[in-house]
């Protein structure tokens, strides 16, 4: 029995799960976990010549710049809000996507509906910002649509160069590419449901309505719960390649967020310490949004990661 088997009698019956673990593990070993002794440069005055070991320590200096420039924590603003806008306005779609693939009953018809869904993921962010940037030009198909609509004296316009403008795009390119991705992890736990219970359901008079109220959506909402808890780790974070290829000359400064302005600041104007410090209070301040919103929910629920 397993329970009377040592830890290396484990190991050695197990063997070839292990060995397929190994992988991964390296993988997380040489790049996530081996580069963080780097994260000492945030307390440095780093300098690049001299190095991890021969710059100078300045402690918490960095990070008390970090919440005193203005640019700064105007950058956290814009994060924090974007981020929350696409969080809680994009995680409905891909569940109702799922519930309705779930209701296709022509499974060629669904195949080919969910194949079309998925393609967008699988588009780089710069092929998704220049088919954006093409659409919404001032010789695009966008502007042909609007003068079709309000007449030949309309203005032609490229609503990418107004930074009121620059939230719904992201909310829109985001949710174009990834809705279908993401409503295959809530289409596999909708298989996973017991398909007695829908039977149970019909024999006593529930339409499909009711059954997708009272059975499906109660049986995916941990997968629900789990899934939101991990995105809420986002919220003090952004999509820099999305972010930064909407940005232009126009909008950029009215659009700063966390990542980008860490990249002018640490790479383009070499101000490596502060970046790094930036990197460490968001890593931080991530981890302790996911902690705090498992807490509650796994409270008001019950369902939690950990």
């Amino acid at each position: 029995p397993q329970h009377k088997r040592s830890f290396w009698g484990n190991l050695c019956y197990y063997k070839e799960y292990y060995l397929m673990l190994i992988p991964g593990i390296l993988f997380f070993l040489v790049f996530c976990y081996g580069p963080m002794y780097g994260l000492v440069i945030a307390f440095q005055d780093y300098d690049i010549i001299d190095g991890i070991f021969g710059s100078r320590f300045v402690w918490f200096d960095n990070f008390i710049k970090i919440f005193t420039y203005p640019k700064f924590l105007y950058a956290i603003k814009n994060t924090v809000f974007y981020s929350a806008v696409i969080l809680f306005c994009t995680t409905p779609f891909p569940i109702l996507l799922a519930l309705l693939f779930n209701e296709l009953g022509n499974r060629h018809f669904k195949k080919v509906v969910q194949t079309i869904s998925y393609l967008p993921y699988f588009l780089s962010w710069i092929s998704v910002i220049g088919m954006f940037y093409a659409f919404f030009s001032t010789e695009g198909a966008f502007n042909d649509i609007r003068i079709m609509l309000m007449g030949a004296d309309t203005e032609r316009v490229n609503i990418l160069m107004d930074s009121k403008n620059f939230l719904p795009i992201l909310f829109l390119s985001n949710l174009w590419k990834n809705v279908g991705w993401s409503s295959v992890i809530y289409l596999a736990a909708i298989t996973g449901i017991d398909p007695t219970l829908y039977e149970s359901a019909t024999v006593d008079g529930c339409g499909r309505l009711k059954q997708v109220w009272y059975i499906t959506l109660p049986g995916i909402m941990p997968t629900i719960i789990i899934l939101f808890i991990m995105a809420t780790g986002s919220l003090v974070t952004s999509n820099f390649e999305q972010v930064y290829g909407f940005q232009n000359v126009f909008t950029q400064e009215q659009t700063e967020v966390i990542n980008t302005l860490v990249y002018r600041q640490g790479i383009q104007n070499a101000q490596y310490s502060l970046a790094t410090a930036f990197g460490v209070v968001q890593g931080a301040v991530s981890f302790l949004i996911v902690f705090v919103s498992n807490a509650i929910i796994k409270r008001a629920t019950g369902t939690g990661i950990w």
